[in-house]
């Protein structure tokens, strides 16, 4: 391992230390007080507030949909150093290192780097790249005490969401400046996640205006390769921003949001970064009728390792309206526009643009309603999505769920949707084309490299899901949730034979399309179980299943058929010897997938709070074993093994 006193390190650390003592020299009192383990009954978790399945607020034990919360509790208890960690904690999702920086996330299947059957969201805006068909999860750097809640929803979301919500949507909803008051100050390091630190001051103009400011960062050291050796790709990321949160009135919000995330990768200045502005604003007429408008802007710059320089810049309008009609149906629909505009600049020979420029545009329109067909028993909801893109042209993408809930305590639900994955600006567009394997003898006995182009023909991966589900309170202290799926795919986008022979000296090209060859289907289900023994101890024991069946061309079935594991099992324990001490813990099974196998890891968050300001916690991560693992290399990337490590922080807000 690299030493972690290095000077870059050193100075990193001591000039984002610096910059902490002075914010804490303006503090202001805090209203945020420490909250103890008992404080939420199972009962009113499982009655909390989402609004990632109909895009409005309702109980999560109504949602028509396999969803599971993450509150800032959880997160501040797992250990977690960033969104990608803390997913592990959701029954059913494939978590993969790929290496330092890089993590691969999915929910139900088809994992790799770039997941593209994943929708993720921040506040409300789409962190999904058009240009790989996935998120850049090294750049996703939300400062985790900052963040409201993470809904995880398995399963389609694109009849309120839209095209890429196909397996999952992941919403991370951050708290309103209102809620942080006053002084934040971390900071923390240990061997492998060398350092951490950050500092939010939060405060008030006026009576009805609220802000917050904020910077973060963070530093991990490399990664091993098989034999034990550093694989030379340790990662660093800085963050700041600020929030505005404007209350006109008891009904009225406006919010304006702003941040800027840079990365680097193993100690070279890299100008990877992403930069974003957002503004919000809502009026609540009533319970069941309102009005939202939203707006941002989003510039992802990227230093791409496979060879070129990518700026995304994403502009995006939304409205959406809801309302009753009567006393059984409530209404929601909206109306979307995005723009995408990107540039691309070749760096090295095995990733030729051929066009530099690439555009696209997205109209999109929704409606969904929920009908009270037996009040406080049976709902039955019912909605569609149309949208436009430059590359299939129009989408449907309809549901249709009930909802039965026969004792406050119990709910079963069903859905049937329908969802697509458009093409990605790889897949469809002549932007890119990226050499793709060794050279081969081809047509006239010459010596051919495989190239991968767009083909402006390829259709949008189509998905329609079949789901079932259960919630259960069967006692003060004992909750459980069983989700199970049946998912039938159609025109998945794989690599195709090769179609043009281009002759050249000393090589020439061989074109690889991208064609709709793969189809399948996928079936299993995520079972939770949450017991609270006392009021002082929580375990959470999950399991998930996952079986795929995937027919096409070879290797690229097998790949994608075992892209994520089939048996993942988790035990989960959080427990407070006092007020003051408390020690969490995940033992995680996660079963082998291609080219990576099966292995058992834990993880262990020991914490003290002398008051209701201060926390010291120690954390160790992937315990029993000195590495392993997770995901294996892939084209355009390498893999590297998860060492185990262990870290200290501190934690003060006043």
């Amino acid at each position: 391992m690299k030493n972690p006193s290095s000077p870059k390190t050193r100075r990193r650390a001591s000039a984002f230390l610096s910059g902490l003592l002075a914010a804490s020299l303006h503090a202001a009192p805090s209203d945020e007080t420490g909250r103890n383990l008992a404080d939420l009954s199972l009962e009113q978790l499982m009655n909390e507030t989402v609004t990632s399945v109909s895009k409005k607020e309702q109980k999560l034990n109504e949602a028509p949909a396999a969803i599971s919360v993450l509150s800032n509790d959880d997160l501040r208890r797992s250990g977690a150093t960033s969104v990608a960690e803390a997913l592990r904690l959701v029954p059913g999702m494939s978590v993969a290192s790929v290496n330092s920086s890089q993590t691969a996330v999915s929910a139900r299947g088809f994992n790799s780097l770039y997941a593209n059957k994943l929708l993720v969201l921040v506040d409300g805006r789409a962190v999904y790249s058009p240009l790989f068909a996935g998120v850049y999860w090294e750049l996703q750097q939300t400062t985790l005490d900052d963040v409201d809640r993470i809904e995880v929803i398995r399963g389609p979301g694109a009849t309120v969401w839209g095209s890429n919500a196909v397996n999952g949507v992941i919403n991370i909803v951050t708290r309103s400046a209102k809620d942080t008051q006053g002084t934040l100050i971390y900071a923390g390091g240990g061997d492998v996640q060398q350092t951490m630190g950050g500092v939010r001051q939060g405060g008030r103009i006026g009576e009805k205006t609220y802000y917050r400011v904020y910077a973060n960062e963070q530093s991990r050291d490399d990664y091993l390769l098989p034999g034990g050796a550093p694989a030379q790709d340790n990662w660093a990321s800085q963050q700041g921003g600020f929030r505005f949160d404007h209350y006109a009135d008891e009904a009225t919000q406006m919010t304006w949001q702003t941040e800027m995330t840079s990365a680097d990768f193993n100690d070279r200045q890299s100008d990877t970064y992403n930069f974003n502005t957002l503004g919000r604003w809502t009026r609540d007429w009533s319970d069941r009728s309102g009005l939202e408008f939203q707006t941002y802007y989003d510039r992802t710059h990227r230093d791409e390792l496979t060879g070129a320089y990518t700026t995304i810049d994403t502009v995006d309008l939304s409205l959406q309206h809801r309302f009753g009609i009567g006393e059984r149906n409530d209404v929601i629909w909206g109306l979307g526009y995005r723009h995408i505009d990107g540039k691309a600049k070749q760096t090295n020979p095995f990733l030729v643009v051929r066009s530099p420029d690439f555009d696209q545009q997205i109209v999109s329109a929704f409606v969904q309603d929920d009908i009270k067909l037996v009040p406080d028993k049976l709902t039955l909801t019912a909605g569609t999505k149309l949208e436009h893109n430059d590359y299939t042209g129009i989408e449907i993408q309809p549901s249709v769920s009930l909802v039965f809930t026969p004792t406050k305590r119990q709910t079963l639900w069903a859905a049937v949707s329908r969802a697509v994955r458009t093409p990605s600006v790889l897949e469809a567009s002549p932007t890119f084309a990226p050499v793709f394997g060794a050279p081969f003898i081809g047509p006239g006995a010459i010596l051919y490299v495989p190239t991968l182009v767009g083909n402006p023909g390829v259709a949008s991966e189509t998905l329609w899901a079949y789901e079932l589900g259960w919630r259960i309170q069967p006692a003060d202290r004992v909750s459980v949730d069983v989700s199970l799926f049946y998912n039938d795919y159609e025109n998945l986008i794989t690599v195709g034979n090769p179609s043009v022979f281009i002759p050249g000296v000393p090589t020439g090209i061989a074109e690889l399309p991208w064609t709709n060859d793969l189809q399948g289907h996928t079936y299993g289900g995520e079972a939770a179980v949450t017991v609270s023994p006392s009021d002082h101890w929580r375990v959470t024991a999950a399991y998930s299943l996952l079986i795929a069946n995937i027919r096409g061309p070879a290797p690229f079935a097998e790949t994608s058929e075992n892209s994520a594991p089939r048996h993942q099992v988790s035990l989960r324990s959080a427990y407070d010897f006092t007020k003051q001490w408390s020690l969490d813990g995940q033992v995680r099974f996660v079963d082998a997938i291609e080219g990576v196998p099966a292995y058992v890891t834990a993880d262990l968050r020991l914490s003290y709070r002398p008051n209701d300001h201060l926390e010291f916690a120690l954390v160790g991560q992937n315990l029993l074993d000195p590495s392993h693992p997770e995901q294996a290399t892939a084209a355009f990337t390498a893999s590297s093994e998860v060492p185990r490590g262990f870290y200290g922080k501190i934690t003060w807000h006043f």
